[in-house]
C-alpha cells in the first residue's frame, strides 16, 4: 500500500520508503510524511513484495528497540538491528538513506558534553544494544554515498508500547525513580526533522535527535492525574544528550517537556 495525501500544486512527488512501518515510529512516520510525500510502508509481511524498489529517499526505523531484550539475546539482536540493515543495502535502491540508530550508542548519557556527535565512541564501553546500533552505523558510512544518521533519544507516540509513560497511562508501576531526566521526542518530532533534512539536502551528518533540555520526573505529577506508582526495583536513569547540531540544523525544536506536551495532547484526543 502507497500512502499519497499531496496537497495541491506538488510538481514533482518525492518517493519516500518507510522499512519498520508498524513498529512506534515507523507508523508515525508514515502517518506524518504522507502528508507531502508519497510513502511505501515496507513491513516484514510485504518486504519481498517491495525488493527492488527505487526511492528518493529510504527511511530505516527498523531493528530491535528493546534493549533489556537485546542484553540477553546477543545474536538474535545482531540479527534485527544488524545484518538486516546490511540486507537494505542489496534489496533497495535510493538516492539517499536515513538510518535510525539511537543515542545508547553513547556508553555515558549523563550529560551533553559526553555525547556529542564528533566524539571518539569507545566500543569496549558500549552495551550490547548500543554496539550493535552503532555497527549498523558503520555499515550505512561504508555502503552508502548520501546518508544521514539519527540517534534519537526516548520516542512517545500514540502507538506507544512500553517505557514509563505507557506504564503510567496504563496504571503500571514505573522503573524509573522520580530522581530520573530523560529526553524526549515524539514520532511527529522526527518527521518534522527528517523533512527538514531532506529539503535541505543535509547529507553525510550523524545527528543526535532528542527535545532541547532533559525532562525531570520529579515534574511528573503535573501532568498526569492519576498518583504515579514507583516499582521497588526502579533505577535512576540520566538522559542529556548535546542537540547543538540538531538545533542549528532544524530551529524549530521544542524542549523535551514541550513534545511531552504534544504527546499527550495526541494521546488525550485520540482516547475521546
Amino acid at each position: 500500500m502507497v500512502y499519497q495525501k499531496l496537497r495541491g500544486g506538488d510538481q514533482k512527488v518525492k518517493k519516500l520508503a518507510v522499512l519498520g512501518a508498524n513498529g512506534l515510529l515507523g507508523s508515525g512516520l508514515v502517518k506524518y510524511l504522507s502528508s507531502n510525500y508519497e510513502v511505501t510502508p515496507i513491513t516484514r509481511e510485504n518486504y519481498e513484495e517491495h525488493k527492488g524498489q527505487k526511492f528518493d529517499l529510504f527511511i530505516n526505523a527498523n531493528g530491535n528497540s528493546k534493549r533489556f531484550w537485546a542484553l540477553q539475546n546477543v545474536f538474535q539482536d545482531f540479527e534485527a538491528s544488524t545484518i538486516s540493515v546490511y540486507k537494505t543495502m542489496f534489496d533497495f535502491q535510493f538516492n539517499k538513506y536515513v538510518y535510525i540508530s539511537s543515542v545508547d550508542v553513547y556508553p555515558d548519557l549523563s550529560s551533553p558534553q559526553k555525547t556529542q556527535e564528533n566524539q571518539e565512541i569507545k566500543v569496549i564501553d558500549q552495551n550490547t544494544y548500543g554496539f550493535h546500533k552503532y555497527l549498523s552505523e558503520q555499515i550505512v558510512k561504508k555502503h552508502v554515498s548520501d546518508w544521514l544518521i539519527l540517534r534519537p533519544s526516548m520516542i512517545l507516540g500514540t502507538g506507544l508500547k512500553k517505557g514509563p509513560f505507557f506504564d503510567i497511562l496504563n496504571n503500571n508501576p514505573i522503573f524509573v525513580t522520580l530522581d530520573t531526566k530523560l529526553q524526549l521526542t515524539t514520532t511527529q518530532g522526527i518527521a518534522e526533522i527528517i523533512e527538514t533534512l531532506f529539503k535541505n539536502s543535509v547529507t553525510g551528518e550523524i545527528i543526535n535527535v532528542g527535545g532541547e533540555r532533559s525532562f525531570s520526573f520529579t515534574k511528573i505529577s503535573e501532568y498526569f492525574d492519576q498518583k504515579v506508582q514507583v516499582s521497588h526495583e526502579a533505577k535512576t536513569q540520566t538522559y542529556e544528550m548535546s542537540v547543538e547540531k540538531l538545533k542549528r540544523l532544524h530551529p524549530n525544536l521544542k524542549t523535551s517537556e514541550g513534545y511531552l506536551q504534544d504527546f499527550l495532547k495526541e494521546y488525550n484526543r485520540k482516547s475521546d
